[in-house]
């Protein structure tokens, strides 16, 4: 299928008041990430709350994405603790034809060795196996954290599907070698909004950011600016655009873009617990911050 290309973000579960999902919401939210010129969506990922949700629930999730499959790539993230489950998800996602499908390391009794977290992977890939397959490197979130350049080289062996790396992390270093690790073979997909620019500079094709639920034009700017030869504007832009992740992460990152995605009118309501809701006083912060960043929203 080729690289995943353009702007792709990390989507959000709407949840109802009393934290179950809100699955008729979703179709209002696809239409205003498509209208916003989103190319793709992460579903049940991080920002998704998917280790969360329990695994009817993502494949219902997935199922009402499913259907933008036409004018959306659909990436979806089916890692969980237990590969059984991981597996299932898999199964289901590669039946109903997804772009692309992601697990990151488990986040209980992580894999001691790296060959244990290929092994893991490789369970859950073969699922799948005609479904392109990236692992999401989000050390910060699953404790699990390797090298990822060994983790491509060893694992392409082993796993005929691996794709490439959803690659969540600050360790810019590491990123650059797995973009360039064997002439660029795999598709490295640049995971922290705040570096985006970077990113590029590195060489990665696409990205996928949480932020980008609200700011998709922006990060469209930047990308422009980057491939005008215009670093310094590129760089400028970016600045501007961490505002918004600064405010998205003030006080609870998922509850964060929750907020600001109601105040574009996309009521996607609170986050399930143990992830807390926002008080009051927080929610008017937001607010006041969100409309001095985007005036016309």
């Amino acid at each position: 299928m080729g690289k995943i290309t353009g702007l792709n973000t990390a989507v959000v579960t709407p949840m109802y008041d009393d934290g179950t999902v809100n699955y008729d919401a979703i179709d209002g939210y696809a239409e205003f990430l498509i209208s916003q010129g989103l190319s793709g969506v992460f579903v049940n990922g991080s920002s998704g709350e998917s280790l969360l949700l329990n695994t009817e629930e993502r494949k219902k999730v997935l199922r009402k994405w499913i259907r933008y499959a036409d004018r959306l790539n659909i990436l979806v993230h089916v890692g969980h603790t237990s590969y059984v489950e991981a597996c299932e998800l898999a199964r289901d996602a590669g039946t109903l034809g997804v772009r692309a499908i992601s697990a990151m390391g488990p986040c209980f009794m992580q894999p001691k060795t790296l060959e244990d977290l290929i092994a893991f992977n490789a369970k859950v890939a073969a699922s799948a196996p005609d479904t392109p397959y990236y692992y999401y490197h989000i050390p910060i979130r699953s404790g699990v954290n390797f090298d990822m350049t060994r983790f491509l080289s060893q694992g392409a062996e082993l796993i005929p599907n691996l794709t490439g790396l959803k690659y969540t992390s600050l360790d810019a270093f590491m990123e650059f070698k797995c973009i360039r690790l064997e002439g660029g073979r795999f598709d490295i997909l640049h995971g922290k909004d705040e570096t985006y620019f970077l990113g590029l500079t590195m060489g990665a094709q696409s990205g996928i950011g949480t932020s980008l639920n609200v700011n998709a034009p922006l990060f469209q700017k930047i990308v422009d600016a980057f491939r005008a030869g215009d670093l310094t504007e590129a760089a400028n832009l970016q600045e501007q655009a961490n505002r918004a992740v600064e405010l998205m992460c003030r006080y609870n990152t998922i509850a964060g873009i929750k907020e600001m995605l109601s105040l574009c009118g996309i009521h996607s309501g609170p986050c399930r617990l143990p992830n807390g809701a926002l008080t009051p006083v927080q929610k008017a912060d937001i607010k006041k911050g969100f409309y001095e960043l985007f005036p016309s929203a």
